[in-house]
């Protein structure tokens, strides 16, 4: 070390600069400040409620209990909340609307049933008699009135013999509607490949919207009780009168489908399909849609 006293300082040096750096001097824990409050966000919401929360996630310009995002427990927008849409919604909606549209029809008639029964027999009597004696002014007024009666019963009795009818549509998720279309789906493919319509040696391509009308038998149409409902309706055509008239045969070549299952049988006579049909080189494809599709027919 005496021969090179230099090195020797260095490393010395070194040393000590090292055990310098490894010491710490910190202030002790009771001088430390500490937040009692978690730090918060401050966001808008769009309701509230009467209590405040328990432990809250955020700082906003009401107290609100619960709701946010599942995830983040917390709105992603300050704009009202709206009802989440789900497939076959409209359907479902518009069939509520009608049964109890008939609901209400049915205790107004039983009301009108009543006030007639309940009405003294003097006065039923002038209702449903001839009129002798009275003016020509209360004669006509009991004919119209005659007549407006008859023409609601017609009409009430037509409406009660009318087929009830349900739609399968893309958006349609109970099985078995699902399995029968599918079932039908493929028999039209397969008949309608194996017989691809044709004008001589040019096959005919290209796309056109059907609406099937499907009864109880797993037949087109329905003719019962004076309802004659077309079996086959092109909703939408696909510009040649010739594939639009082939694809309707094929169609009906390919009935009957299969009967309904008892369950559907106690809810729907017909079962209105609308049917996206396509004709391209890889042969027949059909499809349902979430909506019929609004066109000229045949």
């Amino acid at each position: 070390m005496r021969e090179h006293p230099l090195a020797t300082g260095l490393v010395f040096s070194a040393l000590v600069h090292l055990l310098a750096l490894a010491v710490h001097f910190v202030a002790p824990d009771s001088f430390r400040l500490h937040s009692a409050d978690t730090p918060l966000d401050v966001v808008l919401v769009n309701a509230k409620s009467a209590s405040a929360p328990d432990k809250a996630t955020a700082l906003a310009q009401a107290n609100l209990v619960g709701g946010g995002e599942h995830d983040g427990e917390r709105a992603a927008s300050p704009l009202p909340s709206r009802a989440l849409e789900r497939d076959g919604a409209p359907v479902a909606q518009m069939q509520r609307n009608v049964s109890e549209l008939e609901a209400m029809q049915e205790k107004l008639l039983s009301q009108l049933r009543s006030q007639y029964a309940a009405a003294p027999a003097a006065q039923r009597k002038r209702a449903d008699a001839p009129q002798h004696g009275l003016g020509a002014d209360d004669q006509n007024v009991d004919q119209q009135i005659a007549r407006l009666q008859a023409e609601i019963d017609k009409q009430l009795r037509a409406y009660q013999t009318r087929p009830k009818r349900g739609q399968v549509t893309a958006n349609t998720r109970e099985v078995a509607y699902a399995r029968y279309f599918d079932a039908l789906r493929h028999r039209v493919e397969r008949y309608g490949t194996e017989h691809f319509p044709q004008i001589g040696n040019a096959r005919l391509y290209g796309e056109l919207i059907v609406t099937l009308n499907v009864n109880q038998r797993g037949g087109l149409g329905y003719h019962r009780d004076g309802w004659n409902v077309a079996g086959v309706e092109i909703t939408r055509s696909s510009g040649n009168r010739d594939l639009d008239r082939r694809a309707v045969a094929i169609v009906q070549a390919s009935a009957p489908f299969g009967d309904f299952s008892p369950e559907m049988k106690q809810r729907y006579d017909i079962l209105e399909i609308v049917t996206r049909m396509t004709f391209s080189r890889q042969g027949v494809h059909a499809e349902t849609l979430a909506t019929p599709t609004g066109g000229a027919g045949q």
